[in-house]
């Protein structure tokens, strides 16, 4: 007993002077490892690089980092990665910086000049959960079995030239059928859930071409949001849809247009540190939201006729049957929206069943208020995601999004809200304030349910991120290849 009291205080005296050194900005490269999978890996000792060796290694994580980002991975999981793979090489006298929007890393040992690199991230809308999950495993394989670099930088070429996991027109499908499930929870009905599908392959294929035409995103999003509305009011001038299915019709694509990545990762941002990221993404989610609105006034005019129903549309109760099996079916068609493989499909489905439960029974039996329910319900998937992942051999920020799409996220709200205020409905503000809010529990409930279940899975699992984690991340990639 003595003995296992002796080792705790010791374990803790050692996180507790590490965090102390982080605080300071005086922390060794491999602190910066700390709360992650890679904390406790063994690294081999540190040796010097020369300037053609480390040059070929800066150049290698600054393409590890910029393929993690076009994927969707975190700002810290892209910090984590650099830092990882360096020391699995034995380079640790690295600086990372990692800002708006680009990653810069510096090798500077002692009394010699530093070797500096940079490159530029890219867009930030992109996502690809397939080419998440292989980076993912690229990663633990290096660290796991001290992959070389000449090998590593092989896999990476062969995972950025793979096919994607689905063509097109599939990923597309899955989109379409998304649309349909989140109409659905939005209280629509039949004839709704079929024409929301055919609402969003208009609408994406047209922001697509738009998008070719070098038009800046802002415009793009004030397009698509204006064909939406005038598509869903001709719908109803013509008797097709009622006000009321109209307005769910619309609550559902404005789902899939909300960019979720940048919401989950701005709050990441904020939380972990990340000052100048979460700035930009900031800027980035208000401008979504004002071209959104632009949409809006540019059809304004249409909008004057939109009857009460569907000016003021709110979720009905739903059977707890048809909103759990429409919650699991739409994460099922966001996975496939965003490129997740077979293996990934299953959990998402999970974590948005465990997401809509906790939410639906929030609301429903404890009258809690809807950004009290959407945070708690991100909590437990974001945990649930954490202990799942390394488990499946997939990202827990793969499980995740997807699952957020399907169960969490208030589209009624936010396009009730932005709609009355074009519409200049008293209260509105209000309205509006209460829906960011329940947007913002959303960043917040996954950061924290994050960081829980990954302090579980570490303090629990027997298994290392060494060379366990490494050969089980080598026969799921082999797994995904054959699929493919």
């Amino acid at each position: 007993m003595r003995r296992r009291l002796f080792r705790w205080r010791s374990r803790a005296h050692a996180r507790q002077a590490r965090l102390d050194r982080l605080r300071q900005n005086e922390g060794t490269l491999l602190d910066r490892l700390y709360g992650t999978a890679y904390e406790g890996a063994p690294f081999p000792p540190t040796r010097d690089f020369d300037a053609r060796e480390s040059a070929e290694v800066l150049r290698f994580v600054l393409r590890l980092g910029r393929e993690l980002f076009l994927a969707g991975a975190s700002t810290r999981d892209i910090q984590t990665a650099v830092v990882a793979v360096t020391a699995a090489w034995g380079m640790q006298e690295l600086e990372v910086d990692i800002s708006g929007r680009s990653l810069q890393v510096q090798y500077a040992p002692p009394e010699r000049a530093p070797v500096v690199m940079l490159i530029v991230l890219g867009s930030e809308d992109t996502r690809d959960l397939s080419s998440l999950t292989a980076l993912e495993r690229l990663t633990v394989r290096i660290v796991g079995t001290q992959l070389s670099p000449a090998d590593a930088k092989a896999a990476l070429d062969r995972l950025v030239q793979a096919p994607a996991q689905w063509p097109w027109w599939f990923a597309l499908c899955g989109g379409a059928v998304l649309a349909a499930m989140l109409c659905v929870l939005a209280s629509g009905t039949v004839r709704a859930a079929l024409l929301a599908p055919l609402l969003f392959l208009v609408t994406n294929r047209a922001a697509w071409a738009l998008s070719r035409t070098g038009l800046p995103s802002f415009y793009v999003t004030v397009v698509q949001t204006a064909l939406l509305m005038a598509g869903t009011m001709a719908l109803i001038d013509f008797g097709v849809l009622s006000g009321r299915e109209g307005a769910s019709t619309v609550a559902a694509n404005v789902i899939l247009m909300l960019p979720i990545l940048t919401v989950v990762s701005l709050t990441e941002d904020a939380i972990d540190g990340f000052r100048s990221m979460a700035a930009a993404r900031s800027v980035s989610l208000l401008m979504f939201f004002a071209a959104m609105a632009g949409g809006l006034l540019t059809v304004a005019f249409l909008l004057r006729g939109l009857d009460s129903d569907a000016r003021d549309t709110t979720l009905a109760a739903l059977p707890v049957w048809l909103t759990l099996v429409t919650s699991g079916i739409g994460a099922l068609g966001n996975a496939v929206f965003m490129g997740g493989g077979p293996r990934l499909v299953p959990w998402a489905m999970a974590a948005a069943l465990i997401g809509a439960g906790v939410k639906m029974c929030g609301t429903a039996q404890l009258d809690w208020s809807v950004p009290l329910a959407t945070g708690l319900a991100t909590i437990a998937m974001g945990a649930v995601s954490a202990v799942i992942g390394p488990r499946a051999a997939v990202p827990a920020r793969a499980v995740l999004i997807p699952g957020i799409a399907g169960s969490v996220l208030p589209g009624p709200d936010l396009y009730r809200s932005v709609l009355q205020l074009v519409l200049g409905v008293p209260g509105a503000h209000q309205y509006l304030v209460l829906t960011l809010a329940s947007v913002a529990a959303i960043g917040v409930g996954a950061v924290l349910g994050s960081l829980l279940g990954a302090g579980s899975e570490r303090k629990w699992s027997r298994r290392s991120p060494g060379t366990t984690r490494a050969v089980n991340a080598e026969a799921a990639d082999a797994q995904d290849w054959a699929a493919r």
